[in-house]
């Protein structure tokens, strides 16, 4: 850290060699372009080098302990066709044992895609004894349920996240993990990004100084879409974009701040389920308080980047930077892009699926704790609670101004009956 210290804050004193070795060039990352900062990106590659393979997660290859593990998939909607089945087949840490779904043709199709043996069930009951393992990426009122049963019968279950609806549900869950010693992982994969990891590392050595304030901004228009659309009702779901894109900030911001609290919440379900939020946070950092705002939207497009300000300067990270954080100095029009010196090339390096894939295999076989275990993945959970339970309307100035003329407009005079119709056309002779 003390490199990286002198790299970030006495750039004109570096002799040129050490510069540039030290300071590589590096092309604009997308969505940083902004003429008003000025100065150069830069990378400053003195992190620690353990930071891209931290935590119980194997890399594909070098998994210790013999035997493979055998996964069953249990929901084949769009994360498992796009992100979990693709991470199962290219590991050779495990076998895709069992697929489960209940529509015949999805799991038709994967078959056939795939060229997979007679290993797809619409029961999930009848993969039992033909796993070890499952991954659980069915509609998250079914968490729960699913969960429970087969954790209780002794199968390790990572589960997609959120971990459940309610914290009961959740509790649950960890009940039955411990009640077999089964391992339950939550898929939180932004854990498995090396820029989080930095970002926590950055924060616990105070290289940004005393904290002051913390900004997160996510948003598309749209976004993702399950085939199952069970997103759209808060029944399936257990909110709207809060539960869709905001438990993995939720899990992030706990991850690096701490207890956080909800001190405010607004959002425009108005009955349903929000398409907009904004939330505020307090949390306590090294004794100080420490306050932060969320802002999601599943109507427009937003920054897509948590910004973390201190007294030195402010970390900024955006969606795409999943291997690197950006730092503005205080005062300074610079800005530089923070790697670990260690970090493997984007080229050789498995996807964070796989990364979350590999980390749930070494719990099996160790049982060491998972990166995430259902205990934190329930910590998130009860937050969203909280920003449910004290939610007001959030402003929405066009909406109102238009149901309040149309409440004053008063009922539509009904037809006039009485008035002459048109003449019929004359029919040709």
């Amino acid at each position: 850290m003390r490199h990286l210290w002198r790299s970030a804050y006495s750039l004109p004193d570096i002799p040129a060699a050490a510069s540039q070795a030290a300071l590589a060039p590096c092309p604009q990352t997308p969505g940083l372009e902004d003429a008003t900062q000025g100065g150069s990106l830069t990378i400053i590659s003195d992190i620690r080098a353990d930071v891209a393979t931290s935590g119980a997660g194997a890399r594909a290859g070098t998994a210790a302990g013999p035997g493979i593990v055998r996964i069953g998939l249990i929901g084949c909607g769009a994360i498992a066709q796009v992100a979990h089945l693709p991470a199962v087949l290219s590991s050779p840490q495990v076998e895709l044992a069992a697929i489960s779904d209940l529509d015949a043709s999805r799991l038709q199709y994967l078959r056939r895609r795939y060229r997979l043996g007679p290993i797809a069930f619409r029961d999930y009951r009848d993969v039992v004894g033909r796993v070890d393992a499952v991954i659980l990426a069915l509609p998250n009122h079914l968490h729960a349920p699913v969960g429970v049963e087969l954790l209780s019968r002794g199968i390790h279950v990572l589960c997609e996240k959120p971990l459940a609806l309610t914290r009961q549900e959740c509790e649950q869950l960890c009940q039955a993990a411990r009640s077999t010693a089964s391992v339950l992982a939550v898929g939180f994969v932004a854990r498995f990004f090396p820029s989080t990891e930095l970002t926590k590392q950055l924060l616990e050595s105070r290289f940004l100084g005393e904290l002051q304030s913390f900004d997160y901004e996510f948003g598309s228009p749209g976004g993702w879409s399950p085939l199952s659309g069970y997103n759209l009702a808060r029944s399936t779901c257990g909110g709207g974009v809060l539960v869709v894109s905001g438990s993995h900030v939720l899990d992030q911001m706990i991850y690096l701040f701490g207890d956080v609290d909800v001190t405010s919440h607004a959002d425009d379900c108005r009955g349903g389920i929000e398409a907009n939020c904004r939330t505020c946070f307090a949390a306590t950092v090294d004794g100080r308080p420490l306050r932060g705002r969320v802002v999601l939207s599943k109507t427009h497009q937003l920054p897509n980047r948590v910004q973390i300000v201190g007294e030195r300067g402010t970390l900024d990270v955006r969606g795409s930077q999943t291997r690197s954080v950006t730092f503005l100095p205080s005062g300074s029009p610079l800005r530089h892009e923070i790697t670990a010196a260690a970090l493997t090339p984007a080229s050789a390096e498995p996807d964070c699926f796989q990364l979350q894939l590999h980390d749930f295999v070494n719990a099996i076989r160790t049982g060491a704790a998972p990166r995430v275990d259902g205990e934190q993945a329930t910590r998130s959970v009860v937050l969203t609670e909280r920003c449910y339970a004290i939610a007001t309307t959030l402003e929405e100035p066009w909406c109102e101004a238009t149901l309040e003329r149309l409440a004053h407009a008063g009922p539509y005079p009904p037809p006039d009956t009485a008035a002459p119709r048109p003449p019929a056309l004359a029919s040709a002779s």
